[in-house]
């Protein structure tokens, strides 16, 4: 599991940002960040907030506790029907493993399909 420090600094630099265009964007000093991506010293809560919200990612993933970075917003979000994405999650969850199998491989079909459709169309 990878610390606080690390994930704040992979998630900016895959934005290709400085320490100092980061403090900018949460309006701290470019030292603030130094400092929380060493382990110096943590973010308060309002500073927390701002980075999860500026790399869109959850409060979990950047502290390190889940390897997804999909933010709360996103399980808010309208699917299908009106079914919002954290809805769907919960009722994969209650499927069997075998069902569960079935669906992951219908999602990978779908994505072997969509490559190849748009292979065709590139070519």
């Amino acid at each position: 599991m990878r610390c606080f420090g690390n994930m704040l600094e992979a998630l900016r630099l895959e934005k290709g940002l400085s320490q100092a265009d980061l403090a900018k964007e949460i309006y701290v000093s470019s030292g603030t960040i130094s400092n929380y991506e060493n382990g110096v010293h943590y973010p308060d809560i309002e500073k927390l907030i701002a980075l999860v919200d500026f790399f869109h990612v959850s409060v979990d993933y950047l502290l390190g506790r889940s390897t997804t970075r999909l933010s709360t917003e996103v399980f808010n979000q309208t699917f299908c029907y009106k079914e919002t994405i954290g809805s769907f999650v919960d009722k994969i969850k209650t499927l069997t493993e075998e069902r569960k199998m079935a669906l992951s491989l219908i999602v990978r079909d779908m994505e072997a399909s969509a490559r190849l459709q748009q292979t065709e169309k590139d070519e």
